[in-house]
Order: C-alpha cells, then structure tokens, then sequence
C-alpha cells in the first residue's frame, strides 16, 4: 500500500480494554487483522497492518457510505513537507488488538479505486503500531502485545535507525542501514508492500524484465513491465540476507514481509528493535 507519509504529531487517549490478542492474517504477502472503528457509524472490517505508512488511513467510499463521515469537514495536511497536501479525517475511536484509540487522525483516499482488489476499508499505521511492543505469531496466527520480555539468544534482534536522520524518510518509518556489495544503502521495513525494493538508480546486476500489478496513491493499479533483480544479497548488521528487488523510487529500498522468511517476529518501536523469531520460541 504505498505511499502515505505524515509528519504531523498525532494525539489520542488509549483505553485498554479485555481481550489483548487479535488474529493475523497474512494475504498476497501481507498483514491484516480485524478492527472495530466508531464515527457517526461503527464497523468492524479487514485492516491492512502497514509500518510504512506513519498514519492511519481509509477509503474514501467506505469512510461516507460506512462510517458517516463527511469528506467536506476534511482537513488538507501538508505531506512530507512537500508541496502537495492530503485529506484527512478525526475516527472517533478505533479497536485494535484490545486497545481502543481515540481521535485517531487518517488520512482519506480513494484506496479501493486505487489499488482496487488490493485495497482495505483501513489501514493501520505507525501512529498506533507505535503505541505497545506487539508479537507477530505467525504460526499461531495471532497478534498480541509481548508477554515476555526475555528474548531467546536464538532470535536475531535488528536495531532500526532514527528516521529524523534521514531528510527523505517519512516520520515513524522502520529503517536499516545494509550494504550490497559494498555499498552503503538503507531500506524501510514496510509490512505494506506487496514488493522488496531497491533504492532509486541503484542497479547491482543486470536485470530481468517481468510483467507485474503496480500501483501508488498517483497511479492506479495496472500490470506494467518492471526491471527486477534476482537474488540479491545484502547485509544488515551482521546478518546476511537475498532477495528479488525491483527497481525503487525513493533514495531508500523496501523490505516487505519476505525478508523475515516466514518467522514471527516482534516490533518494538520504542527501542526502535525488530527481532525475528526461531520458530520454537513460541
């Protein structure tokens, strides 16, 4: 789901509520799990869990017919600290994993015209992933806030950096400094991608051209012909990793749920920490 970025603080009352877990579905290799989201209206829908969107978002459509909110009250918010500005809205209050949030700004867009079958009602971004360190169980399938605080020698524990280094990266973004064949690079860990992507003209081999659905919030969805680099290797602290990439448009790549190779994994925003789980630990 790309690309929403916010720079804007956001504020809101957290009230916790009975049931901490929720269940995690992974779906055209990505995250979704059910929210309940209350405005003129209450729903509960399919929610796209997306680290590299800093805010929430929902679709436009849903947004009137669904939740009663009405697209004239919208605020225009500078994005980025760009030029152009987005449409966003106050949810009264969104359910997530046990937790309700109040007065959750998101932004307002036309996903399902956009991204069409790919499209959520809502997506649930940084602005609240951020809130509680959340385990991933995707074996179990479900997503709750961590129970234990030890973690096994076992798990390989990534420390991302502070985005505010960085003048292109969106606020809240998960980003890791890697080299590929020697050369310094830096990827966002974006749950909201369908892809893994290199960083703009970076070229570490020759590629292969495959045909494939592409789409961004300037571009609706439609099969285009894109360069794609196979097997690449690249190194996050000391770990190494390969994967396919294909070409990027930002100074920085994306790493989606691929990199993780199947493992569950935590995220711990406040220690800016991403450990990825041995299948046996839990």
């Amino acid at each position: 789901m790309k690309k929403l970025f916010f720079l804007l603080g956001s504020i809101f009352v957290l009230i916790p509520s009975v049931i901490a877990q929720t269940d995690l579905i992974v779906k055209d290799s990505l995250l979704y799990t059910y929210t309940k989201l209350y405005s003129l209206h209450s729903d509960s829908t399919l929610s796209l869990i997306d680290t590299g969107s800093s805010l929430c978002a929902i679709d436009s459509t849903y947004a009137v017919d669904k939740m009663g909110i009405c697209l004239n009250e919208t605020n225009k918010v500078r994005v980025n600290s760009r030029t152009n500005k987005l449409s966003t809205c106050l949810i009264d209050s969104v359910s997530f994993c046990g937790k309700i949030y109040r007065k959750v700004p998101c932004i307002v867009a036309d996903l399902k015209g956009i991204f069409q079958k790919y499209a959520p009602d809502f997506v649930i971004g940084a602005d609240i992933l951020r809130d509680r360190t959340l385990v991933f169980n995707l074996s179990s399938k479900k997503l709750y806030p961590v129970r234990n605080k030890t973690i096994k020698k076992e798990a390989v524990k990534l420390t991302w950096k502070d985005c505010k280094r960085y003048p292109d990266v969106p606020l809240s973004f998960i980003i890791f400094e890697a080299k590929i064949s020697g050369e310094d690079v830096c990827f966002a860990f974006d749950t909201g991608s369908r892809t893994n992507k290199l960083p703009i003209n970076f070229h570490p081999s020759s590629p292969e051209l495959i045909q494939r659905e592409t789409a961004n919030l300037s571009s609706k969805l439609k099969t285009k012909t894109l360069k794609c680099y196979k097997n690449i290797t690249f190194q996050i602290e000391k770990k190494q990793y390969a994967l396919d990439f294909f070409e990027g448009n930002y100074t920085y790549g994306l790493l989606n749920l691929e990199f993780l190779g199947g493992h569950s994994f935590i995220l711990d925003y406040r220690k800016r920490n991403l450990v990825i789980l041995p299948s046996e630990v839990l």
